[in-house]
């Protein structure tokens, strides 16, 4: 009998121990940084500050508010002409940057923490680089709103609304024309548009979408948008 207890408690002391070398350890706190706000250059503007390094280029320094929680940043520069998107690490809430004069560009930071390793980006602003001679600007290229670029959406029997957003520095955008159709390089679908908007737009199901915006202006200058797509249930 003493030696059947005996069995029995060893059993339950290696349980124990067991269940205690097990145990998870206590979950370490994620530490997320804030989101940066930009200050420089402003949303939607002509950036005339810049130090005129030749008639092609310009040195401008981009500057935000620092962020809490956040070691370093990374600013994120988009050439709204060709496309084509460059990052630049920064420890400081500014960095100085050489651009093409006379071109759109559009920019945001993200926001690191290195511990965590999590990262939060910025709203995204849009400006031109001050060119020389230029007395007018080409409209931004426009922003979809309305389906986002890559959603799912439902079938609706009655159509789709198209919504977009444009910006001009001039003030002067007269108009939009709407390219839409089933390949990543639509056609034609409307012109001529005052509305930033495009209601009753037929689609099918099972079938995948792309649109994008040409922003006309009062002095003959155009911009296209990226190209968005959407997949219809």
């Amino acid at each position: 009998m003493k030696n059947l207890i005996w069995t029995v408690c060893l059993c339950i002391g290696m349980l124990s121990c067991s269940k205690n070398s097990d145990a998870p350890e206590e979950e370490k706190s994620v530490v997320k940084p804030e989101v940066a706000s930009l200050m420089f250059p402003l949303n939607n503007s002509e950036c005339v500050d810049g130090a005129i390094i030749s008639s092609a280029k310009s040195k401008v320094t981009f500057e935000w508010n620092t962020a809490n929680n956040a070691d370093g940043y990374e600013l994120k520069l988009k050439n709204l002409q060709t496309k084509i998107t460059t990052g630049h690490l920064s420890s400081k809430a500014e960095i100085s940057i050489t651009l093409d004069r006379g071109a759109a560009y559009s920019w945001y930071v993200v926001s690191v923490n290195n511990g965590s390793g999590e990262k939060v980006e910025s709203g995204v602003w849009k400006f031109y680089n001050a060119g020389e001679g230029v007395t007018a600007y080409a409209p931004f290229p426009a922003d979809g709103v309305s389906p986002l670029s890559g959603a799912q959406i439902a079938h609706l029997a009655a159509g789709i609304t198209l919504e977009w957003t444009g910006n001009d520095v001039d003030n002067d955008i007269e108009g939009y024309d709407i390219y839409f159709g089933e390949t990543s390089n639509p056609e034609l679908y409307q012109e001529n548009l005052t509305a930033s908007s495009l209601e009753n737009v037929i689609i099918n199901q099972d079938t995948k979408y792309y649109w994008k915006i040409k922003t006309k202006d009062k002095r003959g200058n155009v911009s296209y948008s990226d190209v968005f797509q959407f997949k219809v249930n």
